[in-house]
């Protein structure tokens, strides 16, 4: 009697075990379920497409596996190969599923931030990462004596060149000057692309230095992107650059961008193809008259 009774409660341990499980395996497919219908619209529709395969597919088995477990319950029959059997399947499905679900979530988070940080077409850091870098930096310079200097790089007559040769050609000299202005500067230094034909350096430099460095950006754009050392540079393009130190000439990030784009457009107002480093007016400065 007494061996019967622990049988029997054996038995209703086992259905309960059993039952539980049924019922995680639905709450699980019901998450998956939301997270699928939350997060497909937003990643590639091959990837799309092959989660909803499995995902559909494992639903299925799923139901497959339930109706096969009630039919055995019901009709006493011993379906318990097939049974089990389905539950694998559904799980080997769900688990794919779920898995591309993830990793394709993954990547374009990835790519996301990638986007962020940096410019797709040249491969340098982006313009908000540089803005944002740059008051980091700035910040930890008023408590130490660093050496910090701003310059900025505008293609010469860049809109015309585009107009005449198309995006295409002018992609590739945005990529040349780009490859041009990284083999002059180092290691500790930061290089953005900051709107269509600017780029805007952080070099851990003092004045002389830096400016030594923009002089020599000048001359390798102007020898390297020429018509006689790329044939395929439609005609000849120079840059204009400005620049500002770190306490030389401001101690804030904004002021020191303001004073390196005054110097800027004051090289290209003195006739582009050069570096300006003199004085500039800019309107902060000017008295103010009542």
């Amino acid at each position: 009697m007494t061996e019967i009774v622990i049988a029997q409660t054996s038995a209703s341990g086992a259905n309960l075990f059993l039952g539980f499980i049924e019922t995680f395996n639905l709450i699980i497919a019901l998450v998956a379920l939301y997270f699928a219908v939350r997060i497909l619209p937003s990643i590639s529709r091959d990837v799309r497409k092959r989660s909803w395969l499995f995902l559909s597919l494992s639903a299925i088995t799923f139901a497959a596996a339930e109706t096969i477990g009630a039919v055995k319950e019901i009709g006493n029959i011993d379906l318990e190969v097939f049974y089990e059997s389905t539950e694998a399947v559904f799980v080997i499905l769900f688990a794919i599923g779920f898995y591309s679900l993830f990793t394709s979530e993954y990547k374009e988070t990835l790519k996301l931030r990638r986007q962020s940080t940096v410019d797709d077409l040249t491969g340098l850091y982006s313009s908000a990462f540089f803005h944002a870098y740059l008051l980091i930096r700035v910040n930890s310079l008023k408590s130490a004596a660093a050496q910090l200097t701003i310059l900025l790089v505008s293609v010469d007559d860049f809109k015309h060149y585009k107009k005449e040769f198309g995006e295409h050609e002018s992609d590739y000299l945005l990529r040349k000057i780009s490859g041009i202005i990284q083999e002059e500067v180092g290691g500790d230094d930061v290089v953005s692309r900051d709107g269509e034909e600017q780029f805007s350096l952080m070099l851990a430099s003092d004045f002389d230095s830096a400016a030594a460095i923009a002089e020599s950006i000048r001359s390798s754009v102007r020898l390297g992107c020429s018509t006689f050392a790329d044939s395929r540079i439609r005609r000849s393009i120079t840059v204009s650059i400005g620049l500002s130190t770190f306490g030389r000439d401001a101690a804030g990030a904004d002021r020191l961008l303001h004073i390196a784009a005054a110097r800027l457009n004051e090289a290209v107002r003195r006739g582009r193809n050069q570096v300006y480093a003199g004085k500039v007016d800019l309107p902060e400065d000017r008295p103010q008259t009542r």
